[in-house]
């Protein structure tokens, strides 16, 4: 009895710990499985979604799909007729529709097939209303981060509201109240002047993709086709924003002149009545205007996004074909760096929006544009401004209503180029123009705001009164900056070039990026029956400054600055002004030759560093004698973590990464010099120097070598945990905190600030470039200011903190994906010197693999991207495999705990048998 009981324990405890066994496997092995979101868990991620497929051909779409379908033959997929105009041409492009547990799997199956360019998502824009109550581009009076879709200018005072990408269930509602003032535009350009020549826009073939228009408009002579490309089946205009936009271009009532009355309109309705719209439905409308053959093409709508590649290389595609495209700039004024594609490409027209005084309308969305940034300068954008308030359109069915936004200034200068077009002839229009011959036109002709900066105006106000204007480049071998000394004077070859009155416009200063130099030519009254050639020379007189100065000594102009951005663009005028030398360092601190600057300044950095940047700085200061100057920002945690933004890109509320700056890897890279950054968040007033300055949530310097110069100020720590702790020490809410330090370290010297807002533009309450310059004396030249230099900031003791109680990076987010840095190759791009070009650097000159330049990663715009949301690491693919080994493990026990059953089962009949046979006979 005791072996037998024995002998089903042990099987009992067998049979437990092999399925003990299989539930620690599957936790071991899928440590995430509780995590992971089950393929048939919601609605939302079960539902097949469209995507776009590019072929590196036109074909026809039949043919495409027998192409897909005969080499994809996995189930999951489908594909979607598109019927629209277009599918009478070739095409290329296909749209599936592909479920979301397969999406990977079958994403990677179409692009590799040998004619499939790329795969992505068919993006969905619309526009909604949010439920938080967010007007213009402050939340709770802090700047929203990113871009919002162009808000199109809808009705007379109403609620409108703004299209966003389709990324989340956020939505926005913008409030417009529009001032009912009736001006009639055209006549503020002088469009009447081409009117009496007979110029009236005649077979130009205008394109504006809008939300259509109405047939048989009282307004309009000349529509010559409407088209449809929503899942919508009408063709009329039920909002009005494409009625108007048709209406500034080429409307014939009195209250309400177009510039172009007999330009010929292809109203192509993009958005529905409920304003959604899709990639792939631009996608077909721009083939379609390729293959017809259009002129002139407005685009009154845009949005943030230009990395939605398919409709950026299509915009390319459209003026490769010499389609001239005119886009609204945005309306996402007045901050800087707020550009709506696709008008801040460089083939595009981008119009910016100015009032009737000449100022430009604080809804106007500025430059630079943002694409180059992260590896240097951004271009000028808008490329011009027209009127854009108070505008007289015409409403849906008749009359005239005036509406204002960049979307209504947009058409006034398509309008203006319908104007042009038709002044040339027809049969010799695609010979003579073409999208950069009449962007230079537009951008040459127009006249300059005294106000406004390029970033706001571009070139200036268009104007249709153009001269003949020619481009004149002044080649300045010795250095970036020059100045006219006195009007340039012109040399007739011969007598007849007498005949020519030649005047010169010219900026007092030449810089390569704004400078310019224009020769305004007409022929005189007694050279009217002249025919003939005229030749001759012009001198101009001009002083040029040389790059850098020569010698050691003269090093201190040169400064290489590590964040440029469009707000602090103020701040780079002034250095400038200053007689510095500003280069923007876009690739690592491996990729710049210390021995040609004198420093090095960082301003507002976000980012991490690489182990050989952080080498090389330190040998450049200490051993090369480089200036460091850095202005730092709070940086927390614990308030990281309860501040919440609404991220305009991606629809999607979001705490943010790091804070005002990167300190701890600031700390990092400052390290070898003994100095580090603390957590806290300081404001208040100071004066320093005479100067009455504004300390703005900066941070204080809590590491610091014996010997520096170190300046503390009574601040209130507004931090989380210096909140809690003010409340406990009641009466005791100001501390002095350490926040400029300035040291000499080998050969170099470096200056460290806790603020960078006195620097930036967008949040200034006052500035701080009266310090600057003195930390740039000090760290280029090692001129010494007596105030900050007094005996009684020199620190007798080196200030330290454990290493543990520097603020620490955050663990709940993955940085790598918003860094260029973690997870990615030290690479020195092409706004480095050319020697080091493709390698790691000087003194490390290995070459790096093979990269896509700008750059910029590879980003799935299908999912909303959120920096606080961690990125799971299963796929639907694996599902699968999470309880597949699990069962066989239990499976496997199940199948021994039934064999010692059997066994033990056999046992007990042959003990009976032989109990049995042992038996006396009765």
């Amino acid at each position: 009895m005791t072996r037998r009981f024995t002998c089903q324990i042990s099987i009992f405890a067998l049979s437990f710990l092999i399925l003990l066994l299989s539930f620690f496997v599957n936790q071991i092995l899928y440590p995430y499985t509780r995590n992971s979101t089950s393929p048939v868990s919601s609605p939302e991620e079960t539902a097949p979604t469209n995507h776009i497929i590019r072929f590196f051909q036109y074909k026809k779409a039949q043919d495409l799909r027998e192409y897909l379908e005969r080499n994809v033959k996995s189930n999951g997929w489908k594909w979607v007729e598109r019927h629209n105009p277009a599918m009478k041409f070739p095409t290329d492009f296909a749209l599936v529709s592909i479920e979301e547990r397969l999406k990977e799997f079958l994403v990677g199956e179409f692009e590799k097939l040998e004619l499939v360019k790329d795969v992505s998502l068919d993006v969905s824009y619309q526009r909604g209303v949010l439920e938080e109550k967010a007007v213009g581009a402050f939340v709770d009076g802090k700047k929203r981060p990113g871009k919002i879709f162009t808000a199109m200018s809808f009705g007379e005072g109403e609620n409108s509201t703004a299209p966003v990408a389709n990324t989340s269930g956020v939505r926005i509602n913008w409030r417009r109240n529009l001032m009912m003032q009736k001006s009639q535009v055209t006549s503020l350009f002088g469009a009447d002047a081409l009117w009496s020549k007979g110029y009236t826009g005649a077979k130009v073939k205008m394109a504006i993709f809008d939300t259509g228009i109405r047939a048989n408009h009282p307004h309009f002579r000349n529509i010559k086709e409407r088209t449809n490309w929503t899942n919508e089946d009408t063709l009329n205009d039920n909002l009005g924003h494409g009625t108007f936009v048709a209406g500034v271009i080429a409307g014939q009532d009195a209250e309400c002149l177009g510039f172009a009355p007999d330009t010929e309109i292809y109203a192509f309705r993009v958005f529905t009545d409920a304003q959604v719209s899709y990639t792939s439905w631009f996608l077909d409308a721009f083939n379609y205007a390729i293959a017809t053959k259009m002129d002139v093409l407005n685009l009154s709508i845009g949005g943030p996004d230009y990395l939605d590649l398919p409709f950026v290389e299509k915009v390319w595609e459209i003026t490769a074909n010499n389609i001239i495209m005119v886009s609204a700039i945005g309306n996402d004024g007045p901050l800087y760096g707020t550009l709506n594609n696709p008008a801040d490409q460089s083939d595009v027209i981008g119009v910016g929006g100015i009032d009737y005084s000449d100022h430009i309308a604080s809804f106007s969305s500025r430059g630079m544009s943002t694409w180059e940034i992260p590896h240097g300068y951004g271009r000028v954008k808008p490329d011009v401004v027209a009127y854009g308030r108070e505008i007289m359109g015409s409403k849906i069915s008749t009359g005239c209503k005036s509406l204002s936004g960049t979307s209504v200034a947009s058409p006034v200068v398509a309008g203006i180029v319908c104007l042009l077009v038709s002044v040339i002839p027809d049969n010799k229009r695609k010979e003579i123009l073409n999208p950069g011959s009449m962007k230079q036109a537009l951008v040459e002709g127009a006249s300059k705001l005294s106000g406004p900066n390029m970033y706001e105006q571009g070139a200036g106000r268009v104007d249709l009164a153009m001269p003949v204007i020619f481009n004149v480049t002044i080649l300045n071998g010795m250095g970036v900056i020059g100045y006219v000394e006195s009007p340039p004077v012109w040399h007739p070859s011969s007598e007849e070039g007498n005949l020519l009155s030649i005047h010169f416009t010219y900026s007092d200063v030449i810089w390569p990026w704004t400078g310019y130099l224009a020769l305004h030519m007409q022929i005189k009254e007694e050279g009217v029956h002249f025919s003939g050639e005229i030749e001759g020379n012009y001198q101009i007189p001009t002083w040029l400054y040389p790059e850098r100065f020569i010698g050691c000594q003269e090093r201190h102009p040169g400064l290489a600055w590590r964040s440029l951005a469009y707000n602090f663009h103020i701040m780079f005028n002034m250095l400038r002004d200053a007689g510095y030398y500003v280069e923007s360092l876009g690739s690592p601190f491996t990729c710049f030759d210390a021995n040609k600057y004198g420093t090095l300044l960082l301003v507002d950095l976000e980012d991490e560093y690489f182990a050989e940047e952080m080498t090389k700085l330190k040998n450049d200061v200490i051993n090369n004698g480089l200036g460091l100057a850095v202005f730092a920002d709070w940086y927390n945690v614990d308030s990281m973590m309860k501040m919440k933004f609404f991220d305009d890109n991606t629809r999607s509320w979001w705490t943010p990464v790091t804070g005002g700056s990167n300190v701890p890897a600031l700390n990092d890279l400052l390290a070898p010099f003994g100095i580090a950054f603390g957590d806290k968040i300081l404001n208040g007033d100071f004066v320093i120097n005479g100067e009455q300055s504004r300390y703005a949530s900066g941070t204080d310097i809590v590491k610091f070598p014996e010997g520096g110069y170190l300046h503390s100020f009574p601040f209130l720590d507004s931090s989380e945990s210096g909140a809690t702790q003010n409340v406990l020490l009641s009466g005791m809410s100001k501390a002095d905190s350490p926040i400029l330090g300035l040291l000499e370290v080998g050969g170099g010297r470096i200056a460290v600030y806790g603020d960078s807002n006195c620097l930036d533009s967008s949040h200034m309450v006052t500035n701080c470039y009266w310090l600057l310059k003195k930390i740039l004396d000090f760290t280029a030249r090692n001129i010494r200011d007596p105030v900050l230099f007094s005996d009684s900031s020199r620190q007798d003791k080196t200030l330290h903190v454990d290493d543990k109680q520097l603020p620490s990076r955050r663990t709940d987010v993955n940085f790598s994906t918003y860094s260029a840095v973690v997870s990615k190759e030290l690479i020195c791009r092409s706004d480095s010197r050319f020697e080091v070009w493709g390698t790691k650097g000087y003194d490390l000159h290995v070459r790096g693999r093979n990269r896509r330049l700008p750059g910029y990663a590879v980003i799935d715009v299908g999912r909303v991207l959120n920096s606080t949301l961690e990125i799971p690491l299963d796929f639907p693919e694996l599902v699968a495999s999470h309880w597949l080994i699990p069962a066989i493990v239990a499976i496997s026990g199940l199948l021994l705990l039934w064999s010692f059953w059997k066994i033990r089962q056999k046992r007990r009949r042959r003990r009976k048998g032989a109990s049995s046979s042992r038996s006396p006979n009765p």
